[in-house]
């Protein structure tokens, strides 16, 4: 299964339902202009959304593979949607914005346009902060990449 293929699936739909989102993780840098190498889908969505996403990802193939849970360090709730095909399988990570901080990560996301129509990306900082609480060595990456553009770019 290819990633961007899916990925264009998904989008449309959110914005159908009217979904409050913002996509984080490795799709994200690539917005930015940082691709790299990323293995599942990761998007922010507001609480109050839940079921519209589910109903899409129902439509598109997807399960959830297990019980939603919440990082203790940041208060957000992490449900897994699987879709597999054959020996293939995608994941996509769907995080719920459960504070007033995270949804206005989604209010300040950026609307870049793709041939599918608006994505909704977090902005640089706000994925500078994303990945600063997680700090992964992935996240490290990032962060000096993210961090690095905006110094290039005077902000």
């Amino acid at each position: 299964m290819n990633l961007y293929d899916e990925f264009f699936a998904l989008i449309p739909y959110l914005n159908k339902l009217g979904v409050r989102y913002a996509v984080i993780g490795g799709i994200a840098m690539a917005f930015h202009g940082r691709p790299r190498f990323t293995r599942d889908i990761d998007v922010l969505i507001h609480p109050d959304d839940i079921e519209l996403v589910r109903m899409a990802f129902q439509r598109l193939g997807y399960r959830e593979t297990a019980a939603p849970w919440t990082f203790r360090n940041t208060n957000l709730t992490l449900h897994r949607f699987l879709k597999v095909a054959g020996e293939e399988e995608m994941m996509i990570d769907i995080l719920l914005a459960n504070t007033l901080d995270h949804q206005q990560i989604i209010a300040r996301a950026v609307q870049a346009e793709a041939e599918i129509g608006p994505v909704h990306v977090a902005t640089r900082n706000d994925l500078v902060r994303l990945k600063s609480s997680r700090n992964s060595d992935q996240d490290k990456v990032d962060i000096r990449g993210l961090l690095d553009d905006s110094d290039r770019e005077g902000r």
